[in-house]
């Protein structure tokens, strides 16, 4: 555990020396600093400010006297000078990726520098694990970081500014905290919104405590020199136009709101003009009035709080939280400070309403500037639209309610009194020569094997219910269960295919079923007489293993196509490739009828199968999305022809294979062995469920979540290999627990071998099936260090206690085969989570076709090179991609399949999850992170690893993303909705109902979306007025 004392909110008496703890917050800080570093790089940010950054930097540098034409005050232009001064002093290109680090470099600084005035403000109270914890949690916060590293603005540093200004406050440092005010405003013009807590901490700490005017003087002095230093620095910036900067600025952006999620954008003003009336009241005039609302609340908390130290800082988050939610001009970015100042009061004032008020604008911070961020880059528009504006500012105002009913409540919590009595009380302790000892939450204890909870009938009645409901929805309209299977194949360019119609036919209808070479385009010539053929353009068949509607490029080099509309008696085709597999060929007349040649008979394999034709064109009968790869490899693979999709390990277009040996090259074939991975992940997460929370109706409710989520429905009845890489992620955990909760030291060794064999075996094939598991894999070997720590914790408790027992096991016998068990279980990994993965790894690899003779090791190494290269170097886009930290609110589902039935009649197929897993799985994260910060809870840290290690190396991943690339996490986040439900309901049966009525709502939200998650006709109006329920989700069109 990082830290093992946190009592009461008390601070604890630290041991460790200075040196140590300033190389902690070191660590600490470096390691954030990394992390944002990364990310600044590779992304661009807000173009706009970017750019004006950057020209700025160089004006400010080389022009420094002549005036600067910029929006910013004095102090921000001399940061930008300096990084000016920087990239000339290194001669670093000002628009290279160095010169993009450069420019969010002090932003991130400040951030940093924050963090570090929590980390010393929380020194003074806890201990220091929960310092450098609270330090870590600002510096690598997902808004903070999403501002400075990823957007490139520079709110970090007013956030600093005011955090700082509040510190100084409170400890009567009140020279210093003038001139850190000022600092700010020299920074940023929008530190004015909190100069209410200059003027409340002057009138109680000059006026009404102990006054006199020795103190006022001084004061007075200070604060004109704070000013005066404003003046200095705005000198070579001129005094007039730097006045304007704030007089402009803060006059800038007149509209109700600027992309605050707040009242206005609730009731559809952002972007409005703020004279706009409401209730017959200019919006502007009624902004002025939350400006007073504002300060007037503010100074009521300050002066209620009396000698509470967090009302320096509860009192302008009053100020800024009723000015963002109410006010008008508001920015997404003016709600940041928030955060800081939260955190901050929550040291001084440490109560779970507190911590629940920070978690909850984090949340309204994030979403607001990452949802104005995506559209800023993927819609390229500075004005977002849909629900999530409402509903993030509905959950503003609510915040804003939570945290005046925190501070006004009559609630127990820990006061600066009660940790001097602390303090004092262990001080005299040590002084008169007792040693104090900490509470622990945490000690290392041991623990005998878990005895497993046996599989009831309930149990199996509950597991087989959900699998069954949920397979039939699962395996319904899969696919048609055939398709065109002979074909005529061409080998080399310039092979010819004459059909002759018996008489002269119009033709308006050419469809073609293709085979597994794609793009393949056939020159197409008339004629009537089968000697003379003039030219009637290309015909290009686009997509493998499905019905191609083909179209005619009538001008060679042009992409440009015309309908196949042709009157002719001969047809002549020639191939313009070297391969080209044809399955069927179908033609229609003007109305509607299938013509075939009269000499069909010489091409029987493209005229055999007229049946199967779809008109449709539905997913029913073809390939869709990435299943022109994955199923079609699979097909190679089983032909032993050239391997088209080789950038994932082989196995999972194996288990494709499997499912059209059986049942042929069709779409139900292609489908099927993926739907029933998926059935079979039920029984892995009900079993996952027994074994870690003990409860039949937690194992039933994580189940139904899982197999009612969209994502675990989308993706497992199409034919890629994500639902592999899943199911073996669930498995190889599920036995990895298995193993921690079975001790050597009471169990036949042997026995103990089974489950670890097994995580060894499932963590092979994963990682043969999609590289995802290697992410896995990584963690459950971090997961088994930690088992086999505490197995070695539990052999030196025995030998400090040689003749105890715990349990029925004796700590003797301990003593006795830890060695021996320690070092063969250590042997055992190496073949089971080495040799075995790699033998398995390596023999995925005799089906594969690289177009080699190479060997079977060569063809394995060689492919490795070749999948590090494409995916390190991917620099492709995608209409419906999104990154890692839009997938669990679902911005942006994958948009994989439509197609028009009729007029006002659609299907589509999405992937993404159901909302009320997904979104839901955000609040149950920040509820485990509670719960393993303040509870230490060992189930919620299994639960928030296991999580993490899927979902934090996409962090680190430059290419194009897509929301199924979150499917791996989905499982634990199911768990973790689970464990919350547990822990709120604990043992009351009765309480149970609001479970299983959560669980009926996903079922009825699966309900309702199953049409566009199974490609189901269903009337357009219902999906856009229904089903949309965000901008970014396209379901059809």
């Amino acid at each position: 555990m990082w830290f093992q004392g946190e009592v009461d909110g008390s601070r604890l008496i630290a041991k460790d020396s200075m040196r140590k703890q300033k190389f902690n917050i070191i660590l600490v800080l470096v390691a954030a600093f990394i992390v944002k570093a990364i990310l600044a790089v590779k992304n661009e940010g807000y173009s706009v400010d970017i750019t004006c950054f950057r020209i700025w930097s160089e004006t400010a540098f080389t022009d420094f006297w002549g005036g600067n034409v910029t929006d910013y005050p004095p102090g921000y232009i001399l940061i930008l000078w300096v990084v000016g001064a920087i990239r000339h002093l290194f001669n670093i290109d000002n628009y290279s990726t160095t010169g993009l680090f450069l420019i969010k470099l002090f932003p991130m600084l400040f951030d940093l520098a924050a963090a570090y005035l929590i980390y010393v403000m929380a020194k003074k109270r806890f201990s220091e694990g929960m310092s450098l914890m609270l330090a870590a949690l600002y510096a690598l916060n997902p808004a903070i970081v999403a501002d400075s590293s990823v957007w490139g603005q520079v709110d970090g540093t007013l956030c600093f500014a005011v955090l700082l200004t509040c510190y100084l406050f409170m400890e009567e440092k009140r020279i210093l905290a003038y001139f850190a005010f000022c600092g700010g405003m020299l920074l940023k013009p929008q530190m004015v919104m909190y100069a209410p807590i200059v003027i409340y901490s002057i009138i109680e700490q000059v006026f009404l405590h102990d006054f006199s005017f020795k103190k006022m003087r001084r004061d007075l002095i200070g604060g004109v020199a704070a000013l005066g230093s404003m003046v200095v620095v705005a000198i070579p910036f001129g005094l007039q136009e730097s006045l304007e900067k704030y007089t402009g600025t803060l006059g800038m952006f007149e509209y109700c709101s600027v992309n605050a999620y707040n009242f206005w954008a609730i009731i559809g003003k952002n972007w409005h003009d703020q004279m706009e009336k409401f209730l017959f009241v200019p919006a502007k005039t009624w902004g002025n009035v939350a400006i007073v609302m504002a300060v007037v609340l503010s100074a009521l908390v300050f002066f209620k709080l009396k000698d509470d130290k967090s009302k320096y800082f509860l009192s302008m988050v009053v100020t800024v939280t009723v000015m963002f939610c109410f006010a008008v001009r508001m920015h997404e970015r003016y709600l940041i400070p928030a955060i800081g100042l939260l955190m901050a009061a929550f040291i001084y004032r440490p109560c779970k309403e507190l911590f629940y008020c920070l978690i909850g604008y984090w949340l309204v911070v994030y979403i607001n500037t990452a949802h104005v961020y995506y559209t800023w880059v993927e819609l390229k528009t500075t004005g977002p639209s849909g629900y999530i504006i409402g509903a993030t500012g509905v959950l503003a105002i609510f915040m804003l309610g939570y945290v005046l009913y925190t501070i006004f409540r009559k609630g127990e919590y820990v006061r600066e009194a009660n940790v001097e009595e602390n303090t004092k009380k262990k001080k005299s302790k040590r002084q008169a020569g007792v040693q104090t000892k900490k509470e622990k939450r945490f000690q290392w204890k041991i623990i005998p094997t878990v005895v497993r909870e046996k599989m009831t009938r309930t149990d199996f009645i509950i597991l087989f219910a959900i699998m069954l409901v949920y397979g039939i929805f699962a395996l319904h309209d899969l696919g048609y269960n055939s398709a065109p299977e002979t074909g005529w194949e061409g080998t080399k360019a310039g092979q010819q295919i004459v059909l002759d119609f018996g008489e002269v036919k119009n033709l308006k209808e050419f469809e073609v079923f293709s085979g597994s070479y794609e793009g393949r385009s056939l020159y197409v010539e008339l004629s009537n007489d089968g000697t003379n053929y003039i030219a009637a353009g290309t015909a290009k068949v686009s997509d493998v293993f499905k019905w191609n509607n083909v179209q005619l490029i009538a001008q060679q080099g042009s992409e440009e196509t015309i309908p196949f509309n042709v009157t002719s008696r001969y047809i002549r085709f020639t191939t313009v490739d070297d391969l080209i597999t044809l399955k069927e060929m179908l033609f229609k007349d003007a109305e509607g009828k299938v013509v075939l040649p009269v000499n069909k008979d010489q091409y029987p394999e493209l005229f055999d199968e007229q049946d199967e034709f779809d008109s449709a064109h539905t997913f029913r009968s073809g390939t869709y999305f990435d299943e022109i790869y994955h199923a079609r490899t699979a097909y190679e693979m089983i032909h032993g022809l050239y391997n088209y999709e080789n950038t994932h390990p082989p196995l999972g277009k194996f288990f494709i294979s499997l499912g059209i040996r059986i049942f042929g090259m069709n779409p139900f074939g292609w489908r099927i062995i993926g739907t029933l991975f998926g059935i079979g992940m039920l029984p892995f997460m009900y079993l996952f469920g027994k074994r870690l929370f003990h409860q039949t109706w937690v194992a039933g409710v994580i189940t139904a979540l899982f197999a009612f989520d969209f994502m675990h429905f989308t993706q497992t009845r199409i034919a890629t290999i994500d639902v592999y890489g899943t199911f073996f992620i669930i498995a190889m955990f599920y036995f990895m627990l298995r193993y921690a909760q079975t001790s050597f030291y009471d169990t036949e060794f042997k026995k103990t071998l089974i489950p670890l064999f097994l995580s060894g075996l499932m963590m092979g094939l994963g990682c043969a099936s999609k590289w995802t598991a290697v992410y896995a894999a990584a963690g459950l070997a971090i997961f088994f260090a930690a088992i086999m720590l505490h197995r070695f914790m539990e052999y030196r408790l025995a030998c400090n206690n040689p003749g105890g027992s715990t349990g029925n096991i004796s700590h003797r016998h301990i003593t006795e085969v830890f060695k021996s068990n320690f070092i063969k279980t250590i042997g055992a990994c190496v073949v089971f989570f080495v040799v075995i993965p790699g033998l398995i790894y390596l023999l995925s690899y005799v089906p594969f076709n690289d177009g080699t003779t190479n060997g079977l090791f060569t063809r394995m190494i060689n492919n490795q090179k070749s999948m590090y290269n494409y995916h390190s170097q991917l620099e492709a886009t995608h209409p419906y991609s999104s990154t890692w930290y839009e997938w669990p609110t679902m911005i942006r589902p994958v948009f994989y399949y439509c197609n028009t039935v009729a007029n006002d009649m659609k299907e589509g197929i999405s992937a993404f999850g159901n909302p009320l897993v997904w979104w839901a799985g955000i609040f149950a994260f920040i509820y485990m992170l509670y719960l393993v910060v303040k509870k230490a809870d060992k189930t919620a840290l299994f639960l928030v690893f296991a999580y993490l290690v899927q979902y934090v190396p996409w962090m680190l991943v430059p290419r194009c993303t897509f929301a199924y690339h979150y499917f791996p996490s989905v499982p634990f986040v199911t768990m973790m909705i689970g464990y919350s439900l547990y822990r709120f309901i604990g043992d009351n049966k009765k309480k149970r109902i609001f479970a299983y009525a959560y669980v009926a709502a996903a079922i009825g939200l699966f309900l309702l979306f199953y049409p566009v998650l199974s490609g189901q006709p269903v009337s357009a109006d219902y999906v856009q007025n229904g089903l949309r329920w965000l901008t970014g989700w396209v379901l059809v069109l």
